[in-house]
């Protein structure tokens, strides 16, 4: 199944693993949104997240200032390890728990 998949930030913390904390906190602080033009500290507040088929997460929120929609890709893939457990999530829920949402 090729598309973007929900998980919860439980999920994300699993796949991160102990960079969770610092990696999720410098990503959140590291965006540019294009409705305001502004980037500064916490500017995502985060309110879904997204597996992709490469194993990356995508977390979409709104900018903290104008509220406008804003998206910021964490590339969890690359790491192996993290690949690794991003693709045993991604499988238990598509194949066993089916608790998830499709990205459209």
């Amino acid at each position: 199944m090729y598309v973007d998949i929900s998980i919860t930030e439980e999920d994300l913390q699993l796949i991160m693993g102990r960079n969770f904390k610092p990696r999720y906190a410098a990503a959140l602080r590291d965006v540019f949104c294009p409705a305001c033009r502004q980037k500064e500290d916490d500017a995502v507040l985060p309110e879904k997240f997204w597996l992709n088929p490469a194993g990356d997460v995508i977390v979409e929120g709104a900018c903290a200032r104008c509220s406008a929609p804003i998206e910021k890709l964490l590339e969890t893939g690359i790491d192996p390890r993290q690949y690794d457990q991003a693709m045993a999530i991604r499988e238990y829920k598509v194949e066993i728990g089916k608790d998830y949402e499709v990205r459209r």
